[in-house]
């Protein structure tokens, strides 16, 4: 059969683009609540290649890797509202056909037939997929060429042995720029790696966290819009400067006297989402030793850890014009699509599924920094994206790494593109300032090993900030020093498993 090299698509490549360009010309004519026509412009021609342009890299994989027709299998899970494994056939919808494309391409670079398992996998589900996954893998019937499961899985199978080592698998080039350096940098202890994402989880875009803002809110209360995006151009977008401009937003709506969900609020923010302040304010729950191996951070318990706790416990608390509930999504999505919030934070999944057909006209922020002396944004991910591996018992582990860097590197430059570039930063976009708040956002994403294996640690990596502000417990360094040995001891016993030669 003809080999494919690994080229974006030129009729993909141009029709995006120039679906980009429609879209953005349109903006100032398209109503919040327009219904949109299919892209159907974005997906024709599959078969063409291009050699160069601002979002080609060609990965190392050999022109001549054939696998001869072989049915391989990939163990995927269920239960996101993002598309991310496969779709049956093309429906016009511009990231739908991207994955279709990007794994007809697959296919016939690497001549072999990809087939998707996806069994329940979201957050109740996660002990349940890592039991169907251990067992096939003990068993060793080699069912399995790839897992692909909601992080906190992939970190489990890491951490019970089940995964290869991927730094010595000869296909997978991790310098490549659809493998993100600080999750490869984060994962990796003492030298081994045994599972990555990147552009080939189209969730690791849909789950970076971020703030969005209300535009006609801010105009009623004299906020520029601009001015917001300003003050994140010149790095004066800071805890204080959020906590200023939600001042004097908040009204008794329902007239009963007291603090309820049915008011208006300068900010809300639900309970799962809280933990971002913790990252986006520089800390981090681990750091390397001498040896570099990671350790728990001192941060982690400390005094600024402990600044931060109070800071936003008055806000949640002592004041009004933030909202803050441990309840249903819903309440939060609700006050923001009702124009009952100035500000939300939420993931970008937010924009292609709550706000693309809503008619509130928004904005978009990165997290803001814990102060003026940080250099740099920072934002992390929810934890519904995957992490994808090599399961020990996998027949052909060489063939199982050229999948994920054929899947890898043709998502970079069709399915990325599709879903960051033209979605998200030009379809659902308001204005012309979201592309380089999108940018921002998305180069801002960090990793931390111990956020990562938290389930292998009693979950007191997340827990334990989340739960101080749920309960509105100013406690910290109390509350960690109750905990600290026993986190010490089963990190610890994480490092063991991943650095011990299996």
């Amino acid at each position: 059969m003809t080999k494919l090299k690994s080229r974006v698509s030129a009729g993909v490549l141009a029709a995006l683009l120039f679906s980009a360009s429609l879209l953005s010309c349109s903006d100032t004519e398209k109503q919040p609540n327009e219904t949109q026509t299919p892209d159907t412009a974005a997906t024709d021609a599959v078969t063409e290649s291009v050699d160069e342009g601002p979002y080609y890299e060609p990965d190392n994989l050999p022109e001549d890797l054939d696998y001869d027709g072989i049915t391989t299998h990939i163990l995927g899970w269920e239960g996101s509202s993002n598309i991310e494994f496969f779709v049956e056939e093309e429906d016009g919808d511009i990231v739908n056909d991207a994955i279709f494309a990007r794994n007809r391409t697959v296919e016939e670079r690497l001549n072999l037939k990809l087939t998707y398992t996806l069994v329940p996998g979201t957050y109740d589900d996660r002990a349940a997929w890592v039991k169907t996954v251990s067992q096939s893998a003990m068993a060793g019937d080699g069912s399995n060429d790839i897992v692909a499961g909601y992080s906190m899985c992939g970190a489990t199978l890491a951490n019970n042995r089940l995964l290869i080592d991927l730094t010595e698998q000869e296909h997978i080039d991790f310098d490549k720029p659809w493998w993100p350096d600080s999750l490869i940098k984060e994962a990796t202890c003492g030298g081994k790696l045994y599972f990555c994402s990147g552009d080939i989880s189209t969730n690791m875009i849909y789950m970076l966290y971020a703030i969005y803002f209300n535009k006609t809110m801010a105009q009623n209360y004299d906020i520029e819009v601009e001015s917001l995006y300003e003050l994140v151009r010149s790095g004066e977008w800071t805890l204080d400067k959020y906590i200023e401009l939600t001042e004097g937003m908040y009204v008794d709506l329902n007239g009963d006297g007291m603090k309820s969900p049915e008011d208006q609020f300068g900010s809300t923010v639900q309970g799962v989402r809280s933990d971002a302040y913790f990252f986006s304010s520089g800390l981090r729950t681990t750091t390397l030793d001498a040896d570099g191996l990671p350790v728990l951070s001192e941060d982690f318990g400390g005094e600024k850890t402990q600044e931060l706790l109070s800071r936003l416990l008055d806000c949640f608390y002592a004041k009004n014009d933030m909202f803050f509930t441990n309840d249903s999504h819903n309440i939060v999505r609700d006050q923001f699509l009702e124009s009952r919030a100035l500000f939300i934070t939420n993931d970008l999944g937010f924009a292609s599924q709550s706000l693309r057909d809503a008619t509130v006209e928004y904005g978009i922020l990165p997290l803001p920094k814990y102060d003026t002396a940080q250099e740099d944004y920072y934002t992390v991910s929810s934890f519904g994206y995957t992490l994808y591996g090599i399961p020990v018992d996998a027949r052909d582990a060489a063939m199982s790494a050229a999948i994920l860097e054929c899947l890898a590197s043709e998502s970079y430059r069709t399915v990325s593109l599709a879903l960051f570039e033209v979605a998200l930063k030009v379809k659902y976009a308001s204005d012309d300032n979201a592309s380089d708040m999108y940018d921002i956002i998305r180069g801002s994403n960090v990793f931390d090993i111990g956020r990562i294996f938290n389930d292998s640690i009693g979950g007191k990596t997340y827990s334990m900030f989340r739960s101080c502000l749920i309960n509105n417990d100013k406690s910290w360094i109390s509350t960690y020093e109750k905990n600290a040995k026993s986190m010490e001891k089963q990190f610890e016993e994480v490092v063991e498993n991943l650095i011990e030669e299996q």
